[in-house]
């Protein structure tokens, strides 16, 4: 694993200078506030670990990099990886019903996908059976029917029995215990040598803070058992930085960047209770702040707490990890993100001039709609952008499959976002191969205005 920043518990000077400072002061905020026993931090630039940070103690020493902990809900994240890497590789199909994997269980009619994205339908837990706050989890992956709240795709219900049934689709398509699967599929090539179910030597234990006097009570999680795909592994500052890089498009193969951005597209069902461009997608959670969006996911389980975001755009990211029930919120690697805001903006790729094929610039200028004027212009990565001129509509973007500023295939473009998502743009051209139209669905752009008004 590449070399990570490492972290001074009374450091005075950090990595990143005044703003390393910056990220220590929350950090220690944090961990002061929250009265929690330890806290690792890690802050993400140019999709890298550019700084890392301790506070408190784990026995009579700091944590550090290496320290293990439970990372709760966290794990989830993982099994969607697992499961989409899977799916990419031709071994499952995560739009199909479950029965065809899992015969006999009353959820049969779901997806994994609805199970990926919590609109299943089903409950949050299975009934009767309270861990990880006690006892051990059920011993059975598969719902019963009191597990089903009602049809698929009505609502979002966040589900721990989802992600369970996640874990044993896995074992089934495989015949291997899902931990060994992980590590096989996911942890090893992303060198996560630090995440598994086993807490090993160096895990901080689990504490509760009592609520009235500066005094620690144990915590303690029962064995997850057929609950593991959804909230049982342990990891380290370290991995959780390199999970957060990974997040940021460092695959190492494990996911094609594609299907990252798939898992970070929320649903509508979920959409509709957190906002728009918010959400959950599959496996991924995904949140609005201070304008930005961010990807990632909140853990909690007695004893531990740790949160991951980042921001896919600014390529940046936050890492926290505590080792207490409660006072470190998802908010707190929020306020990393802060303190990085606009002194770390990547800065934008160089322009640079570009061989552009005289037929694929004769695309470019102004088109008309009847009388509406339009402009299409070429961007940098060899798209072509359609926006009307007087109204402030959101322009379309058009690709054809073919290398950067070649020439347009006879079958035309297709649109990828804005007003004609899907469409195909098609240019017709006159004997001498010169453009004189833009047909898409339903509207046809010419290089003439119209005839001149009366008068004129």
């Amino acid at each position: 694993m590449r070399q990570l920043p490492q972290p001074r518990a009374d450091a005075a000077e950090q990595p990143l200078g005044g703003v390393g400072r910056l990220l220590l002061h929350r950090l220690a905020a944090a961990q002061a506030d929250g009265r929690v026993p330890s806290v690792v931090g890690c802050a993400l630039v140019d999709g890298r670990t550019a700084w890392t940070g301790v506070r408190g103690r784990v026995g009579d020493r700091p944590p550090t990099l290496q320290t293990r902990y439970r990372i709760g809900s966290l794990t989830k994240s993982f099994t969607a990886v697992l499961v989409l890497r899977l799916r990419d590789l031709g071994e499952l199909k995560t739009d199909v019903p479950l029965e065809r994997y899992l015969p006999g269980t009353p959820a049969g009619d779901r997806t994994a996908e609805q199970l990926l994205t919590h609109t299943a339908g089903l409950a949050a837990m299975t009934p009767g059976c309270d861990w990880p706050h006690s006892g051990p989890g059920p011993a059975d992956a598969l719902p019963s029917a009191d597990g089903v709240l009602g049809p698929a795709g009505e609502r979002f219900q966040y589900s721990n029995i989802g992600y369970a049934v996640l874990g044993a689709l896995v074992e089934r398509i495989r015949r291997a215990p899902w931990e060994d699967v992980l590590r096989q599929e996911v942890l090893a090539p992303l060198g996560l040598r630090g995440t598994g179910t086993d807490p090993g030597p160096d895990a901080a234990p689990g504490w509760a803070v009592h609520p009235w006097a500066p005094v620690l009570v144990p915590e303690t999680v029962g064995d997850s058992r057929a609950m593991a795909a959804a909230g049982a592994l342990w990891s380290t500052p370290a991995d959780l930085a390199r999970w957060a890089e990974f997040l940021l498009g460092d695959g190492a193969g494990v996911l094609h960047p594609d299907t990252l951005a798939e898992m970070a597209e929320p649903t509508e069902l979920s959409a509709r209770r957190d906002g728009p461009g918010a959400g959950f997608g599959l496996g991924l959670q995904v949140v609005r702040h201070q304008g930005r969006t961010l990807v990632g996911h909140p853990g909690g389980i007695p004893g531990h707490l740790a949160t991951v975001w980042v921001d896919r755009e600014r390529r940046t990211g936050a890492v926290v990890l505590g080792n207490a029930s409660t006072g470190l919120s998802p908010s707190r690697a929020l306020d990393l993100l802060d303190v990085l805001g606009e002194q770390t903006l990547p800065l934008p790729e160089e322009w640079r001039p570009a061989d552009v094929p005289a037929r694929t610039l004769a695309l470019t200028g102004y088109w008309y709609q009847g009388p509406r004027p339009h402009a299409v212009q070429l961007e940098p990565d060899g798209g072509l952008l359609l926006q009307p001129v007087s109204t402030r509509t959101r322009p379309s973007r058009f690709r054809a499959p073919a290398c950067r500023f070649g020439p347009t295939p006879q079958g035309g473009l297709v649109g990828l976002d804005g007003a004609y998502a899907g469409e195909e743009l098609r240019v017709r051209r006159d004997p001498e191969g010169r453009p004189v139209a833009l047909e898409l669905t339903g509207a046809r752009f010419t290089r003439d205005p119209g005839p001149a008004p009366a008068g004129g």
